[in-house]
C-alpha cells in the first residue's frame, strides 16, 4: 500500500496556481522526476517535547503596547511625552510655553536639553557606573517613532507645568497641561496614535482629570464641551458637556456614543469664553474595555490573533524595552503599578517614543492569563546599552526583582501582593519563568550581577526556572540561557542543524527567544512587512528546533507585533493600524507549529540521493498529538523555488486511516506577502484527502509549508476499504 499524500492528485488546493500531486502507481513513478531527497519518519524512535517550546515575545516596540495592544486611545494622555520632547524634566524650569515651532513637523522634536544632559538622577544615584562603550560616546536620544499628539485650538495658549504624582511615581517625571483662552475661548485636541479610530453606534469613555485655575471661579466658572470629531474639525460624531467644574482637582468619566465611522478622528476638549484649566490627564477607551471594575486592556482584534496562536508562553516585557539606553529610560516595574494616573510614564530610549506604561507590570499578566499562557518574566539586571553598575551596589536592584515576584504571586497580605489585589486580582499569578538581564553577556559586571539575582531569587523561590543571557558553564549555574538570530533566509535554513550536536544536559537547555528573517542573502532588508520565501526559511528552521526539542525548551518569532506608521524592523509577525490588523506569512507559519506542537517528536531523517550531494532545500519533522499517538502531525518545507519530488516512508504505523487532513501554506511567488488590502493572500488551505498507505513519492509546490495528519483512532470505513 502506497501513498501517504495519494488523492491530492485530483485536489487543487490553491486552484488558480498549483496542484499538490501524490503518486503511487508505477506506471506514474516511472514517469515522474528523480525525488530530490526521502524522508523517513518513525513513529518507534523518537523523545518527549516540551510543553512550552512555542511560545510569543512581547516587547514595547514599534508601538506594539501603545497605539497597539494597549486599548487606549488618546496618545500621551498624561503630557509627559510632550514634556519630555520639550526638555522640561531636564532644566530647572517649572513650566514651559509650547513653542509654535513644535507644530512645524510631523514628529515630536527632541530638545538639546535632552540630548545634551548630564548624567540622569538614577545614574548619578548609582556612584560608580561606568559606562561600557567608549567614553565620549552620548546615547541617541530622539522621538522619531512619535508623531505628535496635542494640539492648540481657537488660539488657546498651552503651558506645560511639573507637577508631582497625584499619588505615585517619580518626581518631576510628570506634567500637566494648562490651556489659557481668551474670551472667544479655545481648547486643545488630539490626534491619537495616527488618528483616532471611531466606529458608528459605538461608544467610548472619557476620562479626565482637571481642574480651573481661573482667579474669578465664582463668576466665571468654565463651560467645556469635548467631542469626537474629523480633523477638519467640520463634523462632530459624538459630544457631551463636562459640568461643575471646580478649582479642586475632579476626575470625571462621561461616555460618547459616535454617530458615525472614521479611522482617522480626533479628540477636541474646548472651553467656552475665558479661563485656565489645568488638565493632568485626557484618556480614552472603547466602552468594551471599561465594564466592570478592572479595566480590560486589549484590543479586541489584536489579542484574537494572539489567542490563535495558541502560545504556550509569554516572554514580556522586552528586549531592549527592559534595558534602556541608559538605566534612566530603562523599564521599571514599580512605576507601571497603580491606577493609570498615577504612573508617570517613560522614554522608551531603544525604541524612540514616549512609554505611558499603561502596559504595566498588572497588565502583562493580564495578558498570559488572557492567553492562557505561562508568565516569562524579564528584569533589568542593572545594565543598559550604556551603563552598568557594580555588583557591590546591585542589591536594590535585586530586592526591586524580589518585590515584582511578591506583587504576582505573593499572598493578599504580603506588601506588594496587597497592590496587585487592590488593583483587582486578589488571587496570585504563577510565576516559574524569570529571565535575567536582555543580551547582556560580555559587558561589565553582567556575570557578578547575574550570580547576585540568582542567588536571591533561588533561595526563596527554589521552583524558579532562572534565564541567563548566553551559556553560562563554567561562569555560573543556570536553568536555560537566552539564544538570538536574526540573518538572510539562505542562512536562516542553513542553520536548521545549529542545535544537532548541543549536549542534551537539563539544567543548560536553549531558549531561542528571538528569532527571523531580516535580510536577504545579499545583506540587505527584506520587503516590509516580511514575505513567503523568509517564512519558509524560518518553517526550516523551526523543524530544527523541534528535532532538538531536547535541548531547545523554548522558543519564539521576534518582533511579535508592529505598527504600520512604526516600523523599525523589516519583519514582523502581526501588523496593524489603528483600525485594522492581519498575520504576515511568517504568523501562519507560527501558528501551525504551535497548533501541531504535540507531546512526542517523530524521529524524522531526510536524506539525499548518494549521487547528488546538494541540500534541495528539504527539511522535515513530525510530532505525536496525544500520549497515545494516536493523532500525528508531518510537516515539510520546501524551500526551493520550484516544486520537487520527494520519497515519503512512515515506518511502524500499524493501523490505516481512510482519510487525512492536509494543511498547505504556498504561492508560486516566494516575495508574496499579506497586506492590509489582501490580508488573506497566502494562508494555510486545508483539505481532507484519501489516505492510502505508509509510503508515497509526493510533489512538493515551491516555497511551502506541508502539515498533514493523521488521526489513527478513526476506523477506516466499511465502504471505503471495500474500494
Amino acid at each position: 500500500m502506497r501513498g501517504l499524500l495519494t488523492g491530492l492528485a485530483a485536489c487543487c488546493v490553491y486552484a488558480t496556481t498549483f496542484c499538490l500531486l501524490g503518486t503511487a502507481r508505477g506506471a506514474d513513478l516511472a514517469t515522474a522526476s528523480p525525488p530530490s531527497a526521502k524522508i523517513t519518519f518513525d513513529l518507534d524512535k523518537g523523545h518527549a517535547v516540551t510543553e512550552t517550546l512555542w511560545g510569543i515575545f512581547f516587547e514595547e516596540i514599534q508601538h506594539a503596547g501603545d497605539g497597539g495592544l494597549y486599548a487606549e486611545l488618546i496618545q500621551d494622555r498624561q503630557f509627559g511625552g510632550l514634556a519630555y520632547s520639550l526638555g522640561l524634566f531636564h532644566t530647572d524650569a517649572v513650566q514651559i510655553e509650547v513653542p509654535l515651532t513644535y507644530y512645524l513637523n510631523d514628529y515630536l522634536p527632541l530638545s538639546s536639553a535632552v540630548v545634551q544632559r548630564t548624567p540622569s538622577a538614577p545614574e548619578a544615584n548609582l556612584t560608580g557606573i561606568r559606562r561600557w562603550r567608549q567614553e565620549h560616546t552620548l546615547p541617541e536620544y530622539s522621538l522619531k517613532g512619535q508623531p505628535k499628539s496635542w494640539f492648540p485650538v481657537g488660539g488657546a495658549e498651552l503651558t506645560l507645568v511639573k507637577q508631582q504624582p497625584i499619588t505615585f511615581g517619580q518626581p518631576s517625571s510628570t506634567a500637566y497641561i494648562k490651556v489659557s483662552t481668551g474670551s472667544k475661548g479655545g481648547g486643545l485636541s488630539n490626534s491619537g496614535y495616527w488618528g483616532v479610530p471611531v466606529q458608528d453606534k459605538q461608544e467610548y469613555q472619557l476620562s479626565v482629570i482637571l481642574q480651573s485655575e481661573s482667579a474669578d471661579l465664582a463668576n466665571q466658572a468654565p463651560q467645556i464641551t469635548v467631542q469626537l470629531e474629523s480633523q477638519d474639525r467640520q463634523t462632530v460624531y459624538a459630544s457631551a458637556a463636562i459640568e461643575d467644574i471646580s478649582a479642586s482637582l475632579r476626575h470625571l468619566k462621561l461616555m460618547l456614543a459616535s454617530n458615525g465611522t472614521d479611522p482617522n478622528a480626533q479628540l477636541t476638549l474646548f472651553v467656552h469664553g475665558k479661563a485656565d484649566l489645568a488638565i493632568r490627564m485626557l484618556s480614552l477607551f472603547p466602552a468594551e474595555n471599561v465594564k466592570g471594575e478592572v479595566l480590560q486592556p486589549f484590543r479586541t482584534d489584536i489579542l484574537q490573533y494572539l489567542k490563535d496562536l495558541k502560545p504556550r508562553y509569554v516572554r514580556m516585557p522586552g528586549g531592549c524595552y527592559v534595558e534602556g539606553v541608559s538605566l534612566d529610560d530603562a523599564y521599571w516595574w514599580k512605576p507601571s503599578a497603580g491606577p493609570i494616573q498615577d504612573r508617570p510614564g517613560h522614554y522608551n530610549g531603544p525604541w524612540h517614543y514616549w512609554s505611558t506604561d499603561g502596559m504595566g507590570a498588572f497588565e502583562y499578566f493580564q495578558l498570559a492569563e488572557a492567553l492562557d499562557a505561562e508568565p516569562l518574566w524579564v528584569i533589568n539586571n542593572g545594565i543598559s546599552h550604556t551603563y552598568s553598575v557594580p555588583a557591590e551596589q546591585i542589591w536594590p536592584l535585586v530586592q526591586d526583582a524580589l518585590d515584582l515576584i511578591e506583587f504576582v504571586s505573593g499572598p493578599v497580605e504580603s506588601e506588594w501582593g496587597s497592590l496587585r489585589a487592590k488593583m483587582g486580582h486578589p488571587k496570585p499569578w504563577q510565576l516559574n519563568y524569570f529571565a535575567i538581564g536582555n543580551e547582556d553577556c560580555g559587558k561589565p559586571w553582567y556575570v557578578e550581577n547575574y550570580i547576585a539575582f540568582f542567588a536571591a531569587i533561588r533561595a526563596r523561590y527554589p521552583h524558579m526556572r532562572l534565564i541567563s543571557n548566553c551559556d553560562m558553564d563554567p561562569h555560573a549555574p543556570t536553568d536555560l540561557w537566552d539564544w538570538h538570530m536574526y540573518t538572510d533566509s539562505q542562512n536562516m535554513f542553513d542553520r536548521r542543524h545549529d542545535f544537532d550536536n548541543v549536549p542534551n544536559i537539563k539544567d543548560t537547555q536553549i531558549f531561542a527567544s528571538e528569532y527571523a528573517v531580516f535580510d536577504d542573502p545579499a545583506g540587505r532588508p527584506i520587503e516590509f512587512p516580511g514575505n513567503l520565501k523568509a517564512a519558509i526559511a524560518e518553517a526550516g528552521f523551526m523543524t530544527g528546533m523541534e528535532r532538538n526539542s531536547l535541548q531547545v525548551a523554548m522558543a519564539a518569532f521576534a518582533p511579535l507585533l508592529s505598527h504600520w506608521n512604526d516600523r523599525a524592523c523589516p519583519h514582523n509577525m502581526i501588523i496593524f493600524n489603528n483600525h485594522q490588523v492581519f498575520g504576515t506569512t511568517s504568523y501562519y507559519v507560527q501558528k501551525l507549529f504551535s497548533e501541531f506542537q504535540g507531546v512526542r517528536y517523530i524521529e524524522t531523517t531526510v536524506s539525499t540521493p548518494e549521487h547528488d550531494p546538494r541540500d534541495h532545500g528539504i527539511a522535515a519533522s513530525a510530532t505525536c498529538q496525544d500520549e497515545g499517538c494516536t493523532q500525528l502531525a508531518f510537516k515539510i518545507v520546501n524551500f526551493a523555488s520550484e516544486a520537487q519530488q520527494v520519497d515519503v516512508e512512515v515506518l511502524g504505523l500499524h493501523s490505516s486511516p481512510d482519510m487525512m487532513t492536509v494543511h498547505l501554506l504556498n504561492s508560486t511567488d516566494g516575495q508574496a506577502e499579506n497586506s492590509f488590502a489582501e490580508p488573506y493572500m497566502v494562508v494555510p488551505h486545508r483539505q481532507e484527502v484519501r489516505f492510502n498507505g505508509p509510503a508515497s513519492s509526493v510533489s512538493l509546490p515551491p516555497f511551502s509549508l506541508t502539515v498533514t495528519t493523521l488521526d489513527l483512532s478513526r476506523q477506516p470505513s466499511m465502504s471505503i476499504s471495500q474500494a
